[in-house]
C-alpha cells in the first residue's frame, strides 16, 4: 500500500469545493450507495450518542443518520468547507451546523468521543488507509461501530482502459482491494472487520454525459506525480473516441466496484499512547466549522 501516488490534498479540496453547489445533481450513483449503507444499520443493535460523518459531501449520511437516530448529536466532517454549507442545520430554527472542515487522517475529536463512524464514497480518497483507519480506531467508543463504502480496484475501468490507449501516464486512482482494506482496518486494532463488494454499472448515451457525471462529483486525477500541464487537443480527442469504442448498443458503460466495510471499536487504537479511555467530550474543530 505504502508504493501508492500520495494524493495532492489541496488539488483534492479545490474540485470538491468548486463541485459542491452542483454536486447531488450529478450524484445518483453516491446517493444509490449511501441509501444502500443507510439500511445496513437496521441490521445492527444501536442506541448512539454521537455520530461522526467522515467525508460528509452535502450531507446525505447525516441526514439519514438523524432520522434513524433522532436523538443522537451528528457531526459531519469534510475536507471541503463548501460542501458542509450544503449540510443540514443542527435544528429547524437555528443557523447552527454540526459541521467541522479538517483532514481525515487527522480528526480533531479526543479519543473514544464517537458511537458511531460512518463514511459514504469518501475513503477512496486516502492514500493512507492505515493513518485513517488508526484515527477512525482512536475516536471511536469501545464497542461503536465504524461502517463505511469506498471504491475498489475494478472501479472506473472503463477510464482507465481509454486512457491506456493514448497516454502512458497515470490518470485513474489504483483504487485498495477489499482484503487490504480489511488487513488495515485489523492493524488499526479493530474488531471483527466484515468486509463485502458489489459491482454497480451505469450507461450514458454520450461520452459528455458521463464526463459531466464525474466532473460533477468532483472526480479527477488529484495524483501528485499526474503529468504537469493540460492535456493536449489530440489526446483528449482519442481519449474520447476510446472511451466512445467501448459502448454497447449505443451506450457507453461506467463499472463501480462498491467496497462495504464494517469493523467494531475495541477502545484502543495504535495512535493512543498515553490517551486516557472513556473521555466523551467533543472539543472544538481542528479546522473550520461552518455556522451558517
Amino acid at each position: 500500500m505504502s508504493s501508492r501516488a500520495v494524493f495532492d490534498l489541496d488539488r483534492v479540496r479545490s474540485r470538491f469545493n468548486r463541485a459542491a453547489d452542483a454536486y447531488d445533481r450529478h450524484a445518483a450513483v453516491q446517493q444509490e450507495i449511501g441509501r444502500r449503507l443507510d439500511e445496513r444499520f437496521g441490521w445492527l443493535k444501536l442506541d448512539p450518542e454521537r455520530i461522526l460523518d467522515l467525508g460528509a459531501g452535502t450531507g446525505q449520511m447525516v441526514r439519514a443518520m438523524r432520522s434513524r437516530y433522532p436523538r443522537a448529536s451528528v457531526v459531519g466532517m469534510d475536507l471541503a468547507e463548501n460542501m458542509l454549507r450544503h449540510l443540514p442545520r443542527e435544528r429547524w430554527w437555528s443557523r447552527r451546523r454540526l459541521a467541522v472542515a479538517a483532514d481525515m487522517h487527522a480528526l480533531p475529536f479526543v479519543g473514544g468521543s464517537m458511537d458511531v463512524v460512518v463514511s459514504n464514497f469518501a475513503l477512496q480518497w486516502s492514500d493512507r488507509p492505515e493513518a485513517l483507519f488508526a484515527e477512525v480506531a482512536r475516536v471511536l467508543a469501545a464497542s461503536g461501530v465504524f461502517s463505511f463504502t469506498t471504491l475498489g480496484p475494478d472501479s472506473l475501468q472503463e477510464i482507465r482502459r481509454a486512457w491506456a490507449e493514448v497516454d502512458v501516464a497515470p490518470h485513474v486512482h489504483q483504487f485498495l482491494d477489499m482484503h487490504d482494506l480489511g488487513d488495515a482496518l485489523v492493524g488499526a486494532m479493530l474488531a471483527d472487520p466484515v468486509m463485502d463488494r458489489e459491482t454497480v454499472i451505469v450507461t450514458y448515451p454520450t461520452v459528455d454525459a458521463l464526463l459531466a457525471d464525474l466532473r460533477g462529483v468532483g472526480v479527477g486525477n488529484a495524483q501528485r506525480g499526474r503529468a504537469a500541464g493540460m492535456t493536449g487537443a489530440r489526446t483528449w480527442r482519442r481519449f474520447r473516441e476510446a472511451l466512445a469504442g467501448q459502448a454497447v448498443d449505443g451506450q457507453i458503460p461506467l463499472t463501480y466496484e462498491i467496497v462495504y466495510g464494517l469493523a467494531w471499536g475495541t477502545g484502543v487504537s495504535p495512535l493512543m499512547h498515553g490517551v486516557e479511555h472513556g473521555q466523551r467530550e467533543m472539543p472544538g474543530p481542528a479546522g473550520p466549522a461552518v455556522g451558517e
